[in-house]
């Protein structure tokens, strides 16, 4: 039997610890939980939720999907486990991250302990960044962190620059878009990064990279269009996610704007606080003007650099919706700009400096608390909005046995209203993916009701006339008996 070698040891033994650590990011998320998609997912089950990704060009999800439908197995079930396989997944992502950025930096970090802490730290920013936190919101979780995982690799060929690397990219790109095309963001930010921090390169190096990096884009983007309208043909449907928005050039100048500017400033989607990556980004340029004396500009160009294309990364490819909007989970590459600051950082310690490997190192502890902290504090709203939920239905549902005992009757359909005030989240959580009611969610709602009440009601659209008879100006702060109200076999819910 081959022994293994000294070089295995060592990189089983950095998996382990990345292993560990990616498992206390993970750790609350791998309680059953349950968001608005949650009861969608679990009304459709896997046989007819199997052609959502298809619908939208995923196929490894659908095949996916396809086999454990075969195997009879329940979405529930599934809703469960795949943040067990997610778990693994995102740890060989941060394994590729770090083991590679040492490689890179060998020369500058040698065997200095301090700053293999503070680089794997970064790789972890990087991965799990406060955006990643609402990939463990949805099933798809699976590949949308395999599409991250497979961009580490695609970024770590394109840099070795090796025979082929240009085709491998470009195929691994693919297959990354053909998981989930939300997360190509995060190859592009990983393949600036390594090129920028590896040796000093020359403007024309510069372009030369930027213009591989821009045709595998195009390539892939025109592979997964192909796709897509390939994908819709087979199951009969038009695709209708891409396409111009009805937008004149002004209004989308002020959006594009407003959408480079926001996600580093106020707008966090409910994951992490205000502030926080612009703070990041100024602290980044004051430690850089502070220690690297000789080429101070280039480097501060060279990391603003990085940090614009890593939201243009982001924010170019909602453009091409019809309806143009960000979202957390497709914007991982702004997250990741927290974790590439750190890399960016330490880069530039002095041999002799260790004043600022201790303040780098401390700053790289606060934020990764700050960042494990979110993560927690999102799981603990979520445990919370779940048990509101049910207990919200739990009360509905009370009135509605009452009312079919008395009047011997089985109610069978639901229309759904809303109040004047109506508040999106329970005990005023901030908004988010996790916090959202599933019960004034459209597409969720019925699915909410019918999963804890057992029963398999059908939905109708609200009427005004009912509305304005029963709930006009209704206002409530908490559940009150008014909010459901009755017409036969027919039950009016008003949310609150």
């Amino acid at each position: 039997m081959k022994e293994i070698t000294k070089e295995t040891k060592s990189k089983i033994k950095t998996f382990i610890v990345i292993l560990v650590i990616t498992l206390i990011f993970c750790l609350p998320y791998l309680i059953p939980h349950k968001i608005t998609d949650s009861y969608w997912n679990i009304g459709l089950e896997i046989s007819e939720y199997k052609y959502i990704p298809l619908k939208d060009g995923r196929i490894i999800n659908f095949l996916i999907l396809f086999i454990l439908d075969l195997l009879n197995i329940k979405m529930e079930t599934y809703s469960i486990v795949v943040h067990y396989v997610c778990l693994i997944i995102y740890a060989f992502a941060i394994f590729n991250v770090y083991t590679y950025l040492i490689k890179i930096l060998s020369s500058k970090i040698g065997q200095d302990n301090k700053k293999k802490a503070i680089i794997l730290m970064g790789s972890v920013l990087i991965i799990l960044n406060p955006l990643t936190v609402e990939n463990f919101a949805y099933i798809d979780n699976i590949t949308m962190s395999l599409s991250i995982c497979i961009g580490t690799i695609a970024a770590k060929t394109l840099h070795e620059n090796k025979e082929k690397s240009y085709i491998k990219t470009t195929f691994l790109m693919i297959l990354a878009g053909l998981c989930y095309q939300g997360n190509l963001n995060m190859w592009i930010v990983l393949s600036i990064l390594y090129f920028a921090i590896d040796e000093k390169k020359p403007v024309k190096e510069w372009i030369k990279y930027f213009a591989k990096i821009a045709t595998i884009v195009i390539i892939v983007l025109s592979a997964l269009l192909i796709t897509l309208n390939i994908c819709n043909s087979i199951i009969g449907n038009k695709q209708a996610r891409l396409g111009g928005a009805n937008l004149s050039f002004e209004e989308i100048i002020i959006l594009f704007l407003t959408f480079f500017i926001e996600p580093i400033t106020i707008i966090t989607f409910g994951y992490y606080p205000k502030m926080l990556i612009i703070s990041v980004i100024i602290i980044t340029v004051f430690m850089i003007e502070w220690k690297e004396k000789n080429n101070t500009e280039n480097m501060i160009l060279k990391y603003l650099l990085i940090v614009c294309i890593a939201i243009l990364a982001c924010i170019v490819p909602a453009f091409m919706q019809k309806s143009i909007n960000l979202s957390a989970r497709t914007t991982n590459g702004i997250g990741a700009i927290i974790g590439v600051s750190i890399i960016y950082m330490c880069q530039i310690i002095p041999k002799e400096g260790k004043v600022f490997e201790i303040i780098l190192l401390t700053f790289s502890v606060i934020i990764i608390g700050i960042n494990l902290f979110d993560y927690y504090n999102v799981a603990y709203m979520s445990q919370i909005t779940t048990a509101e939920e049910q207990k919200y239905v739990n009360e509905i549902n009370s009135i509605m046995l009452e009312y079919e005992k008395e009047n011997d009757i089985i109610l069978k359909n639901v229309i759904f209203f809303k109040d004047k005030n109506y508040i999106e989240t329970y005990n005023n959580f901030e908004y988010n993916t996790f916090t959202t009611k599933s019960l004034g969610t459209s597409y969720s709602r019925i699915y909410c009701l019918n999963y804890y009440t057992k029963r398999n009601l059908v939905e109708f659209p609200s009427q005004k006339k009912v509305y304005n008879e029963l709930f006009y100006d209704k206002d409530w702060n908490e559940f009150n008996k008014e909010q459901v109200q009755f017409d036969g076999d027919t039950v009016y819910i008003c949310l609150y």
